[in-house]
Order: structure tokens, then C-alpha cells, then sequence
């Protein structure tokens, strides 16, 4: 492990604030030597029995109609292993759902997750988008579309080894395309943290009022969405 004690000019004349300016740099150096040495798969950790459970806030937009907001529960499971080629690896990843936390979880769909040393891909009814590139790196950007026919939609990673909410230890994705404007929002966003998986995602695409000058620039919904999902359990049965 890397030290920088004795090693900043004037050390010698600094004393206790020479002492105390190395040390924070080798914690520093530290920390960063552990982040680099795990094991980048670990944010989205794959293994038979594996379980999340989310909390999902549903937001509909129309014009025609009133907005619908719902919350419902739901749990993905790593079932077994399908096939194995080239040193990956794809899984059955079974979903259930259910509207109240009282409520027994009912089957929803089977879709399939594939772990491969350099990616993490999700077959979303029969649909395969890029989740993960590794390694993990400020500089990399991916397209999330690269295995299907919708057009290209970028990605990359943000605030990597950075604390959120109750996690230590997690990376930001987010999506190239982001934008706010008068007119429309548009965000995706995810959060994956250490050892645990999808911690936190959100999906919007929102568009605003133009219909008419009282309504234009005041935030006012006329269409869209928004899809809230935050992890509230996750373990392996």
C-alpha cells in the first residue's frame, strides 16, 4: 500500500501540520486503492437465489384524462442457470407483484439477465438492453441499445465509490439524453450500490403545456410518465 509519509517539501520545518496533511494523503491513496481492487460485478451481484424487492411509484399523464398515480410492490429473483458460453452466463430472472405489502406476490413475467466480464445485459420482454459496462470508469459510455432495433441511447457512469442515502459504496448511471427544458424533462437515472444490486431508479419523460400563453413555462404536465423504483429488501433465499 502506497505511503506519502516524510515525502511533502517542507516537512521538516511544518512539523505537526506536515504529519497530519500526509496522513490525510495516504488515507486518501487508501481508499482509493480499495475501490480499484473489488470487483466491479459486485455492483450487480448474480447468483441463484438472489432477491430484490422494490417499492414502485407510478406516475400517467394525458391529455385527455386525469393523471394516474399508483404504487405497487415488486420482487425479482435469480432462478436458475440457463446457458453458459464464452464466460457468460444468463439466468432466469422470475418477477412477482403485488399492490399492498399485506398482499401475496403473484407471478408477473420471466425475463432473463446475462452477466459477461465486460457487460450486463437485460432481456426486458424479449427486449435486450445494456445495463453495465465494465470496468466500471468516469470515461465510459455505452449504448444501451446496442442489442435491440430502438435507436441509440447512451449511457454513462457518475459519482462512482460515492455514498447515497443509507448506501456507502455505489455508482450513479445516467442517461446522455437527459434534459430539462420548458418544454419537456427527460431523465433516467439508477443507482447501483456495492454488493447489493439496483438500489434506486427513476424513468421520466414529461412534456408541458404549450397549448395556450397562461399555461407556457409553468412546469403545468400535459403527457408523460414517471416510474419511481427504490429498493426495500435484498438477500438470498
Amino acid at each position: 500500500m502506497p505511503t506519502y509519509l516524510a515525502f511533502w517539501p517542507g516537512c521538516i520545518r511544518t512539523g505537526s501540520v506536515c504529519l497530519l496533511f500526509s496522513l490525510l494523503l495516504f488515507l486518501n491513496a487508501c481508499k482509493r486503492e480499495a475501490i480499484s481492487t473489488q470487483n466491479d460485478n459486485d455492483y450487480a451481484p448474480i447468483e441463484m437465489g438472489r432477491y430484490w424487492v422494490y417499492e414502485i411509484q407510478d406516475e400517467r399523464y394525458s391529455l385527455s384524462d386525469s393523471p394516474v398515480m399508483s404504487t405497487y410492490y415488486l420482487k425479482e429473483t435469480i432462478a436458475e442457470q440457463v446457458s453458459a458460453t464464452q464466460g457468460g452466463k444468463t439466468y432466469k430472472l422470475i418477477r412477482y407483484k403485488r399492490n399492498r405489502l399485506s398482499d401475496a406476490w403473484k407471478a408477473d413475467s420471466i425475463w432473463t439477465i446475462q452477466q459477461w466480464p465486460d457487460k450486463l445485459i437485460r432481456t426486458e420482454n424479449n427486449t435486450a438492453f445494456v445495463k453495465l459496462t465494465f470496468p466500471i470508469a468516469s470515461n465510459s459510455a455505452w449504448n444501451q441499445n446496442e442489442y435491440n432495433a430502438l435507436p441509440a441511447s447512451v449511457y454513462r457512469y457518475n459519482q462512482i465509490g460515492e455514498s447515497y442515502d443509507k448506501y456507502a459504496n455505489t455508482v450513479q448511471v445516467i442517461s446522455k439524453q437527459n434534459d430539462s427544458t420548458a418544454i419537456s424533462l427527460n431523465r433516467q437515472f439508477m443507482v447501483y450500490g456495492y454488493q447489493t444490486g439496483l438500489i434506486y431508479k427513476e424513468s421520466t419523460a414529461l412534456a408541458y403545456c404549450q397549448s395556450s400563453p397562461s399555461c407556457i413555462g409553468k412546469g403545468q404536465i400535459a403527457s408523460g410518465y414517471r416510474q419511481r423504483w427504490e429498493l426495500l429488501e435484498s438477500g438470498k433465499e
